[in-house]
């Protein structure tokens, strides 16, 4: 018994002396004597920034009370529970009172705040995202908040993580902190992030049927280092992406029927240092860095086919129909990727679309021996499907609209208050939202908040949107070799007054063109979803017209051969000037008013627009001065053109948005169809109709916000004209080409077609021959002023030079040069494979290929310039067409000469007669030669006088590269950075142009190409 006592004693003793919360043998003695004993007071005392009377909210022990030391340490416990206090430095104690009782006394000391936050040594992730990773793990270590060991801790622990993403897995981290006063601090974190870490190899061990690459293939998030690898950051070991790695390779062989597959535990092995990215060192893409090899243990177990496949609980759908939708029967590979996309994916929309938003479905396989092959299984399914109830909306609020009215939501939305919960309609009407562009992508999963009533079964939905900008304006303006020096204005409001119109307009004011456009579009015409708009517009720009070569005016030529101040230069009263101005009225609606609803119909719209333009073509003002010497003859003339056209068009669009960067479709198709017919009036009479079929798919990471994308574009377009009014064929120009526009017409090359190629480059071309008719010829003493006949000289001789253009006796070409006349056909593909990068930039390998050509053969056109009087008298360093010098050429025995006074080309006369070549050249051999007229005694020159009128030969019916085989084509890759502010991306485009047109061709003697093979170029915008 005495041994029993002692050693309870003992234990007793030994208990107490370990008791929690900083208790001692002291303050346990005043406990224990206190016992019985009434509290006097209750005191809280190191408290600096919290009041006693809020504390003392907390604590039961209460004054009068007999004091209960078991109630005191739970009192300390609620204390401490608050996170304000130091809980190894926090104590309950007692001392004696005054009137024979104790009071209470609560120990404690506060957690400083925190009042800054530094990170010393940090490269490799910015601060604002540590910090944002502090607050979306719910860490607690962020300014103004109490500091906290042990949350320091996690953000020690999440810190490592981020830097362990950014292949920083062995980063050392010290937490300094640094006190700012009594009750606030300051903590930094000294960061060393060690080396950079690569993947350089992930092998595979124990796989038999699959070859590593295959399982490799399977892996986005973790790859082997390599150029792509480094600039998508995947050659990082991340421990939580690797995990998702793992199951895509599990699942990737479970679909081809090893549905026991497993991997096991990665292990880790470092190989030193190695150079990794491009094999020479090179800033960014190169560098020398310790690499590690994965070793993945792999499971394959057996090939199973699919046995017997049992449905459970099924009502709403029939087994039959649950079967054909998994799509799998006994004897096929059992495709587990198949089998889960069934359950989870499509039987979820087939129970969705009738209500049954919580639908479920739980498969369980049965694995078997096959007897007909030991090799192979068997495995039976029992599928076991929850439905649940069917669900009726009952509210529908979107959250966040703080502008846009809800009318402008809730008209896109297929689903009404009260309908049966469609699921399929609502993501059709997630998709109608986002097409919108009034909001941030909206996410069916991460925006839409569903609040079920399981009892009455009905759903409400809350759907938050995060409203864009509505108005953009943008500055623009440099110096072009078309536009000279320009100002550009654009201002646009896609939003205007909450109800979803929109309004803009465009101006552009430069010495050489103006423009001005204004456009509204009302989308809800009297609450209807038929959308109407109007546009007016007008332009002007002035140029060089095609008859400017064939002038003599120094300052018009300078300009148009000079360099571009010489062009700048040039005095605006030698440009011809174009001028149009009209407007244009539409209207478009879904097809689903006018036929049944449905989903091709309800993303289907059907639309019209009629435009009237009247546009024209001026001649030069320097041409009313009756100047010879100055005039421009006129080749490129239109008269005042009244174009009335009207374009009914068709649209299917199911194109889905990016939700990383919100411009860039990532999925869905867009199929457009128009007919252009100009003849309601007016003085066209064309038709063109035109038919683009464009479409994106996800290719890989397509669970992700910005997945790699395959997109292409195929276009097709022809015009034609099936009448011409006089207006048209009186033209007398080449601002038609058999009747057609040459606007009209079909030219491509630039950065929004066929990327390597310049400018409206890729068009047939047309042979322009000159010819020239002269009338009214006189052989004249003189070769300038009024002609002075030469005496005794027969006037008959004049006929030399009496010329009749393109066709009679006595034919005279001058010239033939070459003009690009557009096609009245195009073909146009354009294919891109779209790779996000880091941010904002994203990379795209593309293949452009294209062609614009005549379909129809066309008809020669002839173009005739006024008959000008002598302006084609020129001198020898002139340009332009001597007509005693066409008499000598065309007549190969007469004889010519250079007047050494005034420098103008004359034939040679001699008895009243003309001089033939053989009889001049012995002349001037034998001599001797008169001084003052540089021609042997007894010759004189003459000239031949008269008015001469061009004949321009376009032989449309000859072009060359007017075929469909002579197609341009174009690969190569560009990088994207997208910009916030307009919306639009920075393009730098690194381009290859296989069959680029270098060098001469046979058909085209006289022409140099010089297309790119190779080349980069800088732009703005997308392709499409």
């Amino acid at each position: 018994m005495h041994i029993m006592r002692a050693f309870w004693l003992i234990f007793l003793s030994a208990v107490i002396l370990t008791l929690p919360f900083g208790t001692n043998r002291t303050a346990l003695a005043q406990d224990a004597s206190a016992q019985q004993r009434v509290v006097e007071a209750v005191d809280v005392r190191g408290n600096r920034r919290n009041r006693d009377e809020d504390l003392l909210y907390y604590v039961q022990t209460r004054p009068g009370d007999v004091f209960n030391p078991e109630q005191a340490q739970r009192d300390l416990q609620a204390l401490l529970a608050l996170n304000f206090f130091d809980k190894v430095n926090a104590s309950v104690t007692t001392e004696e009172g005054t009137r024979g009782g104790v009071i209470v006394v609560f120990n404690v000391k506060e957690l400083p705040i925190i009042r800054d936050i530094q990170f010393e040594g940090l490269k490799s992730v910015q601060e604002s995202d540590v910090l944002k990773a502090f607050r979306e793990r719910r860490v607690g270590f962020s300014k103004e908040a109490i500091f906290d060991p042990a949350k320091q801790n996690n953000a020690v622990r999440v810190l490592k993580e981020l830097l362990a993403s950014k292949g920083h897995p062995n980063a050392a981290i010290e937490v300094r902190t640094d006190e700012i006063s009594q009750t606030s601090i300051g903590v930094t974190f000294v960061i060393n992030e060690g080396d950079r870490v690569r993947v350089a190899e992930i092998d595979f061990v124990g796989n038999q049927v699959f070859k590593d690459g295959s399982l490799r293939s399977q892996m986005k998030y973790v790859t082997e280092t390599g150029l792509i690898a480094r600039f998508k950051s995947t050659d990082i070991l991340d421990r939580e992406k690797l995990d998702v790695d793992l199951r895509l390779v599990q699942q990737y062989m479970a679909s081809k029927g090893y549905l026991q597959a497993r991997t096991g535990e990665p292990t880790v092995e470092g190989l030193g240092r190695r150079r990794t990215g491009f094999f020479v060192p090179l800033p960014f893409i190169s560098s020398t860095d310790e690499v590690l090899r994965l070793t993945v243990p792999v499971t394959e177990g057996k090939l199973f086919r699919i046995g017997e496949i049992k449905i459970e609980g099924n009502s709403i759908f029939s087994e039959q129909v649950i079967r054909a939708v998994i799509g799998l029967k006994p004897g096929d590979v059992a495709d587990g990727r198949r089998i889960g996309r069934a359950l989870y994916e499509d039987l979820k929309k087939y129970y969705g679309g009738q209500g049954f938003i919580q639908y479920d479905a739980s498969p369980q396989p049965t694995f078997k021996d096959n007897p007909a092959n030991p090799k192979e299984g068997i495995v039976d399914f029992v599928v076991t499907i929850d439905e649940g109830k069917q669900f009726t909306l009952r509210r529908l609020e979107f959250i966040g609209n703080t502008f846009t009215r809800d009318v402008v939501l809730r008209r896109e939305v297929l689903l009404n208050e009260g309908d049966i919960y469609d699921q399929t309609r609502f993501e059709y009407s997630i998709l109608r939202l986002n097409q919108l562009g009034y909001f941030e992508p909206i996410d069916e999963k991460r925006d839409a908040d569903f609040r079920t009533n399981e009892e009455e079964g009905l759903v409400d939905v809350n759907v938050k949107v995060s409203e864009r900008g509505r108005q953009q304006i943008s500055f623009n303006g440099g110096i072009s070799g078309v536009g000279g020096s320009f100002f550009g204005l654009e201002y646009s409001t896609n939003n205007l007054l909450g109800r979803g119109e929109s309004l803009s307009f465009q101006l552009a004011y430069g010495n050489r063109q103006q423009s001005f456009q204004f456009s509204f579009t009302e989308p809800y015409f009297r609450n209807r979803p038929i959308t109407v708009g109007f546009s007016l517009f007008t332009y002007k720009q002035q140029f060089f017209g095609e008859g400017t070569f064939l002038s003599s005016n120094v300052d018009a030529l300078t300009g148009l051969f000079g360099n571009q101040v010489d062009f700048l230069s040039t005095s605006e009263e030698n440009l011809f000037t174009r001028k149009s101005y009209g407007a244009s009225f539409f209207a478009t609606a879904p097809l689903s008013e006018f036929y049944r609803k449905r989903k091709f119909t309800q993303f289907s719209r059907v639309g019209l627009s009629y435009q009237i333009a009247q546009s024209s073509v001026e001649d030069p003002p320097v041409n009313s001065q009756n100047n010879p010497t100055t005039f421009i003859p006129v080749i490129y003339a239109q008269p005042n053109i009244l174009t009335s056209r009207v374009v009914p068009t068709f649209v299917y669009d199911t194109r889905n948005y990016s939700k990383e960067s919100g411009q860039d479709p990532v999925e869905g198709r867009r199929i457009s169809a128009a007919l252009d017919f100009a003849g309601l009036g007016g003085d066209i009479r064309t038709y063109k109709p035109s038919l683009e079929y464009i479409q994106f798919m996800k290719v890989r990471r397509k669970n992700s916000d910005n997945p790699e994308v395959f997109g292409f574009r195929l276009l097709a377009a022809t015009v034609g004209s099936f009448a011409t009014t006089a207006k048209v064929r009186n033209a007398n120009s080449l601002a038609f080409i058999n009747g057609v526009p040459i606007f009209d017409r079909f030219f491509l090359g630039d950065e929004f077609s066929i990327r390597g190629y310049n400018v409206r480059s890729i068009s047939p071309i047309s042979p322009v021959d000159t010819f020239v008719t002269s009338r009214n010829v006189v052989l004249a003493f003189n070769p300038t002023g009024t002609p002075v006949p030469v005496p005794g000289l027969p006037q008959s001789l004049a006929n030399v030079g009496l010329f009749t253009g393109p066709s009679g006796a006595n034919v005279a070409q001058v010239a033939r040069s070459f003009t690009s006349i557009g096609g009245d056909t195009q073909f146009l593909g354009n294919f891109e494979y779209r790779i996000p990068l880091i941010g904002p930039v994203t990379a795209a390998v593309f293949a452009d290929v294209g062609t614009a050509f005549n379909l129809r053969k066309g008809s020669n056109q002839v173009i005739n310039s006024e008959f000008l009087q002598d302006q084609l008298i020129l001198s020898t360093v002139g340009v332009g067409v001597n007509l005693s010098s066409l008499a000598a050429g065309i007549n190969n025995q007469l004889a010519f000469f250079t007047d050494p006074s005034t420098g103008f080309l004359g034939l040679v006369a001699r008895d009243n007669r003309l001089s033939s070549r053989e009889e001049f050249a012995n002349a001037l051999r034998v001599g001797p030669v008169d001084p003052l007229t540089g021609l042997p005694f007894g010759f004189q020159s003459v000239f031949v006088r008269g008015e001469a009128q061009t004949n321009t030969v376009v032989r449309v019916a000859d072009s060359s590269f007017a075929k469909f085989a002579d197609y341009r084509s174009s690969v190569g890759v560009e990088f994207r950075a997208q910009v916030p502010i307009i919306n639009v991306p920075f393009r730098l485009i690194f381009f290859y142009n296989p069959n680029a047109r270098v060098g001469t061709y046979s058909q085209l003697p006289g022409i140099v190409f010089n297309e790119q093979r190779k080349g980069v170029r800088f732009s703005v915008g997308r392709t499409f």
